[in-house]
């Protein structure tokens, strides 16, 4: 069985001493991460011009372009930080921190390696290096728990050579009264418009139940998501039920009127600490309603003893839609995705069987009259559902 580790985001709580300290280091591993690709970069480049053919053109939609021939990167992690040890960036954050952002920089290289192939068989557009973070900003800091030392409720983090002279304060992160000492697996401290947060990584033992003896595999519960009705269920066993998105439509408009609100008469890249502030409460109302509806789902699933959780949705559905600038702002932005992976993470826990199926022309399409249901974007243009030919 897989090990499930989870991720609990904590706001943090720092005195001005212990912000500054956070802040510092968020920035150097910000202009870590901007010293790895530039040397990615580099590498890659002159590698190329070696080959002798180092430019190519291409195609970018109607326009014809030309640039760097689209080749896999060779450089590693291991290359990276044998390369940037000496950096001041990487000597003023602890060693294993700066290894382990390092290492973000790796999995970045390692899935544009992956697009690579993907592009050479046509099924992705043309993939691009990692671009340089913006100067002078924050990244996020991480400890795995080898860099954590537990004493008196807190974990001190390992910290460098060069800055520790500097500290005018003991670095601590509080554990949480709900988290086990035992439990942490690793402490990432990040940046969130304007805030920073502590993301305790764990693992508390639990493992994903392959089948759940109180439960009926040969019943479901399905649902079809929407906006007014934000999920609308029905089960094999004559039960229906409505989970209404008036709310969250509410709570969306209202942050869209603010956002204009505060960028009237300003650029469209105007931001300041007081969208920061709107935008951080958006997000709460968001998750917070995400996180509702689906322990609701799950426990539904549970109550009536149901082994089967049937949602329909289409990948892509949302991106280009076009059905006018209301119902846009109505249904696009309403996170039922986010529902769904949230969804997979809680239905293992209790041996629920999730199924994500198509449900593309559902709604003219007769199951009776024998109609054929194609998946999103593939219906071919002969094809009309049985009810438009009465």
């Amino acid at each position: 069985m897989s090990q499930l580790y989870r991720t609990i985001p904590v706001k943090a709580k720092f005195n001005d001493e212990e912000k500054v300290f956070w802040v510092d280091q968020c920035e150097h591993a910000n202009s870590l991460i901007n010293s790895a690709i530039y040397h990615i970069r580099q590498t890659h480049c002159s590698k190329l011009e070696q080959q002798g053919e180092a430019f190519t053109t291409y195609w970018r939609g109607d326009e014809l372009c030309y640039g760097w021939k689209t080749y896999k990167c060779n450089i590693t992690y291991p290359e990276l930080d044998k390369v940037l040890k000496n950096n001041p960036h990487y000597k003023a954050m602890a060693a294993q921190s700066a290894q382990q952002t390092l290492k973000t920089v790796g999995e970045s290289i390692t899935s544009y390696n992956r697009l690579v192939s993907a592009y050479y068989k046509g099924e992705v557009d043309r993939p691009s290096l990692p671009k340089y973070r913006k100067r002078g900003g924050l990244a996020p800091v991480t400890f795995p728990r080898q860099a954590l030392i537990y004493r008196d409720g807190c974990f001190y983090p390992s910290i460098s050579r060069e800055t520790k002279p500097h500290l005018l304060t003991d670095i601590a992160l509080p554990l949480p009264d709900f988290i086990d000492s035992h439990w942490v697996r690793e402490v990432r401290v990040r940046p969130n418009l304007g805030e920073l947060w502590i993301d305790w990584v764990i693992d508390d033992a639990k493992q994903p139940i392959q089948a759940n003896p109180n439960l009926d595999y040969t019943q479901a519960w399905s649902y079809d998501h929407g906006g007014t009705n934000w999920l609308t269920g029905v089960s094999t066993r004559g039960k229906s039920l409505i989970i209404d998105g008036r709310k969250l439509k509410s709570m969306n408009q209202g942050y869209c009127r603010l956002v204009a609100k505060y960028k009237q008469g300003k650029s469209d890249f105007y931001w300041d600490s007081n969208l920061d502030r709107v935008q951080r409460k958006r997000n709460n109302q968001m998750r917070d309603a995400i996180n509702k509806a689906a322990r609701f789902l799950i426990n539904q699933c549970l109550n009536d003893r149901v082994g089967n959780l049937v949602i329909g949705w289409n990948d892509g559905q949302k991106n280009g839609s076009s059905m006018g600038k209301r119902n846009n702002q109505n249904f696009v932005v309403i996170p039922t995705g986010r529902l769904i992976e949230r969804l997979k993470q809680l239905a293992c826990e209790y041996g629920i069987v999730l199924t994500i199926t198509e449900e593309a022309y559902t709604s003219k399409a007769s199951y009776l009259d024998g109609d054929r249901l194609y998946k999103h974007g593939e219906k071919p243009d002969c094809w009309k559902p049985s009810a438009s030919l009465r």
